[in-house]
Protein backbone atom coordinates (compact mmCIF):
# COMPACT_ATOMS: atom_id res chain seq x y z
CA UNK A 1 0.00 0.00 0.00
CA UNK A 2 1.23 3.37 -0.63
CA UNK A 3 1.14 6.50 1.46
CA UNK A 4 -2.06 7.71 -0.33
CA UNK A 5 -4.00 4.90 0.93
CA UNK A 6 -3.36 4.60 4.16
CA UNK A 7 -6.15 5.56 6.65
CA UNK A 8 -4.92 8.97 8.43
CA UNK A 9 -5.69 9.69 11.84
CA UNK A 10 -5.91 12.87 13.48
CA UNK A 11 -3.90 12.00 16.72
CA UNK A 12 -0.26 10.07 17.45
CA UNK A 13 -1.41 7.03 19.55
CA UNK A 14 0.32 6.64 22.31
CA UNK A 15 1.55 9.64 22.42
CA UNK A 16 -0.37 11.35 25.79
CA UNK A 17 0.38 14.98 26.50
CA UNK A 18 -0.66 16.95 29.12
CA UNK A 19 0.54 20.43 28.21
CA UNK A 20 -2.75 21.85 27.68
CA UNK A 21 -1.38 25.67 26.08
CA UNK A 22 0.12 23.46 23.33
CA UNK A 23 -2.02 23.82 19.78
CA UNK A 24 -1.73 20.01 19.56
CA UNK A 25 -2.85 19.38 22.74
CA UNK A 26 -6.20 16.92 22.22
CA UNK A 27 -9.11 16.86 24.71
CA UNK A 28 -8.77 13.19 24.80
CA UNK A 29 -4.75 13.95 26.36
CA UNK A 30 -2.99 13.22 23.04
CA UNK A 31 -0.86 14.74 20.79
CA UNK A 32 -2.61 15.64 17.65
CA UNK A 33 0.47 16.61 15.42
CA UNK A 34 1.45 15.06 12.54
CA UNK A 35 4.63 14.10 14.24
CA UNK A 36 6.59 15.40 17.38
CA UNK A 37 10.34 15.83 17.82
CA UNK A 38 12.02 14.93 21.53
CA UNK A 39 14.73 17.31 21.70
CA UNK A 40 17.97 17.58 23.96
CA UNK A 41 21.41 16.04 22.36
CA UNK A 42 22.98 15.61 26.00
CA UNK A 43 20.16 14.36 27.85
CA UNK A 44 20.58 11.73 30.36
CA UNK A 45 17.18 11.39 32.12
CA UNK A 46 13.46 12.10 31.17
CA UNK A 47 13.73 15.71 32.65
CA UNK A 48 16.15 16.46 30.37
CA UNK A 49 14.56 16.23 27.71
CA UNK A 50 11.68 18.98 25.92
CA UNK A 51 9.25 18.88 22.96
CA UNK A 52 10.75 20.48 19.89
CA UNK A 53 7.33 20.37 18.60
CA UNK A 54 5.49 22.53 20.94
CA UNK A 55 3.57 25.70 19.95
CA UNK A 56 1.65 27.97 22.29
CA UNK A 57 -2.52 27.85 21.02
CA UNK A 58 -3.33 30.95 19.93
CA UNK A 59 -5.91 33.08 22.00
CA UNK A 60 -8.00 34.98 20.58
Amino acid sequence: MNDKTQPRSDKLYHVGCDVVNCRYHGPDNHCHADSITVESTSATRMSETFCGTFSAKLKF
